[in-house]
């Protein structure tokens, strides 16, 4: 989990201008938001490199030393002492916690507190997308690995390929791969997929969203090759990411061939570059549009629908619009950073937030989050907003009417609503790396935020 004072010092150099600087010379009378506060557990500052913010926002939980010893405590309340304890997290849904934990030389997972059996070691625990299931790898008493999902054990391996289990998006399909002497398989719902020389870390296992269908990449011999449906594809010199659209139609990955890269979609190959950066394939939420950025000579573009933008020192954070109309990106350019919408160049500014660009929920409208000398401010609309020591998780309300941030200004931390500051104030707000702030309707929006070394549970309503 991040806090606004901790987590945007990636995205902007700490400001020492005081309060009464001409930085918020231009800064409003803070207006008196509705909202409610709900104090969920105590909060001392040792615990923020291990706090975790569940899904919704709601729960928080921390591993706490004591006696030599830790415990996990979530909303407060205190869970068994163990030896150690890791890898804790929520379920999509936000109803069920799971961790594992060390005692007497075993380890285990724990479950909502309840414990279930010892073994040598387990791995990190992982909910499927429907919160139904768990998965998690353990090591047998002969040193083997299998997979145990919902506590049922799978066939045992030699290894249990790094990056773990996945689940289909519906969470009614997991896979994983796993080695059994030389051979690799990849295997999906309890049954192995053919033999290979080694599996694609980087590539990942994919399924289509709605499970139907599932690609990874596979070595055979001294190649690799996209496995389609069970099927190996062309194969190349290496392979890269992998990635199927929202409605699971089109399927497309990096691939070197001839020591170029190029974009194959839907088996068809694109232009030959001398890189396709990782992970930057993005396929629209609808339209099938295709996305990506690559290296041509020295500069970097962005290709969409195998149209080249203009080349610039360095591209990123490639956003497509709900609609699947519209796409946005950050480049820099010298020392300057901008934003490309629609092919359109925005003002220069000394930085952009990584991963800050967000469309409304009506395409409509974009905002991002910039900063320009010693000030940190957001850019919605084309328009600066107010500048601030730090911002941080813009988004817009349901309807896109408006449109709401965190800020610090000196020691306090508080919301910002088109421009207008609350009253309310914080030592510090939190919710969930590279998230927004969560809108319960259109009116309401929550957060959790430090306050006189308790967290609180925030419920702000619109005026």
């Amino acid at each position: 989990m991040t806090n606004l004072f901790s987590a945007l010092i990636s995205l902007f150099f700490p400001l020492l201008a005081l309060l009464a600087s001409p930085l918020y010379a231009q800064t409003a009378a803070p207006v008196d938001r509705p909202h409610r506060e709900t104090r969920l557990a105590p909060f001392p500052p040792e615990v923020r490199d291990s706090a975790l913010l569940s899904p919704d926002g709601r729960r928080i939980a921390y591993v706490k030393k004591t006696g030599g010893r830790e415990l996990l405590v979530v909303d407060g309340e205190e869970q068994p002492a163990f030896d150690r304890v890791a890898s804790v997290t929520f379920s999509p849904d936000s109803k069920w916690f799971a961790y594992a934990a060390a005692a007497d030389h075993t380890w285990r997972i724990t479950v909502n507190a309840r414990q279930r059996s010892p073994y040598q070691r387990v791995g990190p625990p992982v909910f499927g997308p429907d919160s139904r299931r768990l998965a998690y790898v353990i090591e047998l008493p002969d040193g083997h690995r299998t997979v145990m999902v919902n506590n049922k054990p799978g066939k045992p391996y030699d290894q249990i390929l790094e990056g773990g289990i996945h689940f289909s998006a519906n969470g009614q399909r997991f896979a994983y791969g796993a080695r059994l002497d030389t051979s690799w398989h990849v295997v999906v719902d309890d049954q192995e997929g053919p033999a290979y020389e080694f599996l694609g870390v980087a590539s990942g296992i994919h399924f289509s969203p709605d499970g139907s269908r599932m690609a990874y990449a596979a070595l055979a011999g001294k190649t690799w090759s996209a496995v389609v449906d069970g099927k190996p594809q062309k194969t190349y010199e290496n392979l890269g990411d992998v990635a199927f659209s929202p409605e699971g139609s089109h399927l497309a990955y990096a691939a070197v061939e001839g020591g170029k890269w190029r974009v194959v979609l839907d088996g068809r190959e694109g232009k030959p570059y001398e890189a396709v950066a990782a992970e930057s394939l993005r396929f629209s939420p609808v339209g099938g549009r295709l996305a990506y950025v690559a290296q041509s000579g020295k500069k970097w573009l962005v290709v969409v629908d195998g149209g080249e933008g203009k080349p610039y020192d360095n591209v990123g954070g490639l956003s497509f619009s709900p609609d699947g109309k519209r796409l946005a990106y950050r480049a820099s350019a010298g020392a300057e950073m901008l934003v490309v919408v629609d092919g359109r160049e925005q003002p220069n500014f000394t930085r952009i937030g990584d991963n800050t660009l967000v469309f409304s929920p009506d395409s409509r409208r974009l905002g991002y989050i910039a900063r320009a000398g010693r000030a940190s401010f957001v850019v919605v609309d084309g328009k600066r907003g107010r500048r601030y020591d730090m911002v941080g998780y813009l988004t817009f309300s349901p309807d896109g009417k408006h449109y709401v941030y965190a800020a610090t200004k000196g020691e306090e931390a508080f919301t910002v609503v088109d421009e207008r500051e609350a009253a309310h104030r914080y030592q510090s707000i939190w919710t969930l790396p590279d998230a927004r702030l969560l809108f319960d309707s259109r009116k309401k929006f929550h957060y959790l935020a430090v306050n006189s070394g308790d967290i609180v549970l925030v419920e702000e309503e619109l005026l």
